[in-house]
């Protein structure tokens, strides 16, 4: 087993398990406020990680604690917003609309960097755009609360996709990794003092959901996506990360998340929106290579 495929197979075991989580945050926020659950998350999540980089810390310098506080402010807003989210929209519907991040990035891209879309990027946002508004808009035509809050959320993913890109060079990643976790435990002790004045309602779920999401969705998940995802060929790694929102969709039945006829109909189309995205990559790699092999 080359050390690509070995990448592959872990990548995809990490978007199982982020699409796990969203109907377990979903049954934990029943009972327990949003931002604190953000809050204690992410603070349990560096605490677990301690350990592991304790040693490293005599090393850590400037421009790590800046790039990891950077990307913590995107991964606070994105995940308080969608976590938010999930009180008021269903958890399969959270992950597809959480999954347009993939169409968000050439969007963002194009503004930042005034690099306008190719026609596969423009088919891909149209038709995962209309997806949303199948799966999202009611008959009144007005879009469900955590809906908007999730949108947001999602771009805020795309944003930290950005700074991540930027940001994260030359660094130690197991350090940047514990200063993005402890930036967003801290930022989130705001809105979890102010709005909901650290109102800890602990029951099995909520005790349960905050140690999952800390231990597999954040500890073992960034931590495979930081270190096997250089093994593995970019496009193949943007692929299995599409899956995140199938598996949400999946896991979310078992917790009597029915999906009908629309929003199964506008989660396909998100799904073949970020598909036609990414095959734009898959086709440009290929093309490369070609020509890299009649060129030797």
């Amino acid at each position: 087993m080359n050390k690509e495929f070995k990448a592959d197979i872990s990548l995809f075991i990490a978007t199982i398990v982020w699409g796990s989580s969203f109907p377990i945050v979903s049954l934990a926020l029943k009972d327990f406020p949003p931002y604190s659950f953000v809050m204690l998350r992410y603070l349990l999540a560096t605490v677990m990680l301690l350990p592991l980089c304790f040693k490293r810390l005599k090393n850590i310098n400037k421009e790590t604690v800046i790039a990891g506080g950077i990307i913590g402010v995107t991964v606070f807003a994105g995940t308080v917003l969608q976590t938010a989210g999930l009180v008021y929209t269903t958890p399969s519907k959270s992950g597809f609309i959480t999954g347009l991040n993939v169409v968000v990035v050439p969007i963002l891209i194009a503004i930042i960097y005034k690099k306008f879309p190719d026609v596969r990027t423009i088919m891909g946002v149209i038709i995962s755009l209309v997806g949303l508004g199948v799966m999202s808009l009611s008959g009144k035509m007005s879009l469900n609360f955590g809906d908007i809050l999730t949108i947001v959320g999602a771009i805020m993913f795309s944003i930290q996709i950005l700074v991540v890109d930027k940001y994260a060079t030359n660094v130690d990643i197991l350090l940047l990794t514990f200063v993005e976790f402890f930036a967003t435990g801290i930022f989130s002790i705001i809105p979890a003092g102010i709005i909901e004045r650290f109102n800890f309602n602990f029951n099995f779920m909520s005790i349960f959901g905050i140690a999952y999401t800390a231990l597999f969705c954040t500890v073992i998940a960034y931590l495979i996506q930081n270190n096997m995802q250089p093994y593995t060929n970019p496009s193949h790694a943007a692929i299995i990360y599409l899956a995140e929102p199938v598996f949400s969709a999946i896991f979310s039945t078992f917790i009597g998340d029915r999906l009908t006829g629309r929003t199964l109909v506008g989660c396909i189309l998100i799904f073949l929106g970020m598909i036609v995205i990414n095959l734009k990559v898959i086709i440009s790699k290929t093309m490369v290579k070609n020509e890299v092999g009649h060129t030797g």
